[in-house]
């Protein structure tokens, strides 16, 4: 029996041997030589010694940040943490009741809105269907693409992600961004193409196209930045480990300015409808009434301006991962919050075929005619839409009586 005894002792032994080594080891040489810069009689397992303060103000993360390279420095960082017992920042759930409450909205609206199309409730299938549906597909990809994001580790310090998963995660945040342009641009011009079927004026209908090329070339101008931005493009998802020679353009910028022109355009495409509204022989609060519904767009830029403030405060540093989390968390939701506000229109129509009492009136005439002329067997098919604000009253004085914008065949009428 003492053989055995005398091999466990020897076991044992050399376990805490080896758990010793590599505690010491734990730290790269370019750290344990800054150390031994800093203090001579310090050690690099004392963590009395080692423990000097925040990781942000020790000597010896400093050291390491000045004298190693990105991926020593990084390593230096979190496993000081870890002998210093720091917490380290907490991980993003990836079931998020602020991404999935917008999805899940998002994704029922769209889903009305086809139905209404299908019933015939809010107008034939157009242009402006076709755009959001491509992207509401790029908010599902995005959201999707988000999650498996912070399942790799995105929102937490960089320094505490394995390095492989870093370039993973940034890879991954390219497309995502790509797709963040793209989508936000489609849903807005799926709305002036939905305005398009709406209000006939020469003046609004120049000021709409304008704006939809306006929209289309923010998409595709913003996407290719995020994606050329740096050169060679691998720099985008390699670029944290400085190991790599080339250039890139300043990214803050670049978000910054997206934002504020994404702003702008947002507010000019609701006070369009607003203003032709306004034109209209109504009596106010019909006026008011028609013109909230178009406003309900502001939803959306103010959530831009919450994603403009949260991006500027978290600004991307060195601490990739953890500076772009709320820029993405909040470009998820504002890319929810699109596809709702979009198909609220056609989702009023809806409800108000089976909810009588949702339009306000007893007797609700709704008119979705679509003129569908042919002159010839293999002539071209043409379409006449125009609109017209059909109230009803249950009295003749009745002054609450509904608005409804409704699209109808023939000249352009106001009433």
């Amino acid at each position: 029996m003492k053989l055995p005894q005398c091999l466990l002792t020897l076991w044992a032994a050399l376990v805490v041997t080896v758990l010793a080594a590599s505690n010491t080891t734990a730290f790269p040489e370019c750290a344990i030589s800054c150390l031994e810069t800093i203090s001579s009689t310090c050690s690099i397992t004392d963590a009395s010694c080692v423990c000097t303060g925040a990781p942000s103000r020790s000597s010896l993360v400093t050291c390491a940040e000045s004298n190693c390279t990105t991926k020593e420095y990084y390593t230096t960082r979190h496993q000081y943490e870890i002998e210093c017992n720091i917490k380290m920042r907490s991980p993003r759930p990836t079931v998020d009741p602020s991404t999935i409450v917008p999805l899940v909205l998002a994704t029922i609206f769209f889903f009305i809105r086809i139905a209404a199309k299908v019933g015939k409730l809010a107008g034939g299938w157009g242009p402006d269907d076709y755009t959001i549906t491509i992207a509401w597909v790029l908010g599902i990809a995005m959201f999707a693409v988000n999650t498996h994001m912070i399942e790799l580790g995105f929102g937490q310090d960089i320094w505490d992600i394995p390095f492989n998963q870093i370039t993973l995660i940034l890879q991954y945040f390219e497309g995502l961004a790509m797709m963040y342009k793209t989508q936000i641009s489609l849903s807005k011009i799926s709305v002036l193409l939905f305005l398009l079927r709406i209000f006939q004026s020469r003046a609004f209908r120049t000021l709409a196209y304008t704006l939809i090329a306006v929209n289309a070339s923010i998409g595709i101008t913003f996407a290719l930045v995020d994606l050329l931005r740096c050169t060679p493009v691998k720099l985008d998802w390699v670029g944290w480990t400085n190991e790599y020679p080339g250039s890139c353009v300043q990214f803050n910028d670049a978000v910054l300015v997206h934002c504020l022109v994404n702003i702008v355009v947002d507010v000019v495409i609701v006070c369009l409808p607003v203003f032709e509204v306004s034109k209209l022989q109504l009596p106010t609060m019909k006026k008011v009434t028609v013109a909230l519904m178009f406003m309900m767009g502001l939803v959306l830029t103010v959530i831009a301006i919450i994603r403009a403030v949260v991006f500027w405060d978290n600004r991307m540093g060195a601490n990739e991962t953890a500076g772009l989390e709320p820029l993405i968390h909040w470009s998820i939701i504002e890319s929810q919050i699109a596809i709702l506000t979009t198909c609220l229109p056609a989702a009023r129509a809806f409800l108000s075929n089976f909810v009588p009492g949702m339009s306000g009136s007893a007797d609700r005439r709704t008119r979705n005619t679509y003129d569908h002329a042919q002159s010839g067997g293999n002539s071209k098919i043409s379409k006449s839409v125009n609109i017209s604000v059909d109230y009803t009253t249950r009295s003749a004085r009745d002054s609450t009586s509904a608005v409804h914008l409704v699209e109808m065949d023939g000249r352009y009428e106001r009433f």
